[in-house]
């Protein structure tokens, strides 16, 4: 359950950000999460509601933009996505090439807090 950690992390970085904002309510938190980080959209919101309870961000959004696998041929230049799920075939739809670089995917960030 590595997104209870995560989770705690990013409701009390919201709530400090509140706090120097002098602000009392939040109202949502969108994260941009890639698929190599592993965490479950569900679970995190799961977490967020009852960590929330009792604080400024009890009922707020949590706003989950979970990003695909992309990687860019270094040999054609072609960008593609990859279902880590789907294949095994991970060879660029342009040239068959297997020389890439991975472009989308690990990403971690808290986009914006809406707050008032």
């Amino acid at each position: 359950m590595h997104e209870l950690s995560v989770t705690t992390n990013i409701l009390n970085l919201a709530l400090e950000k509140l706090k120097e904002q002098e602000l009392t309510q939040i109202h949502s938190i969108s994260l941009k999460i890639g698929v190599m980080q592993g965490y479950e959209k569900q679970w995190m919101q799961h977490f967020f509601e009852r960590l929330s309870k009792g604080t400024p961000a009890e009922g707020a959004r949590l706003e989950v933009e979970i990003v695909p696998i992309t990687f860019r041929c270094r040999d054609c230049g072609c960008e593609f996505a990859f279902d880590a799920h789907g294949t095994d075939d991970c060879s660029c739809p342009g040239c068959h090439g297997i020389s890439y670089e991975m472009i989308s995917g690990k990403e971690f960030s808290i986009e914006q807090m809406e707050a008032s």
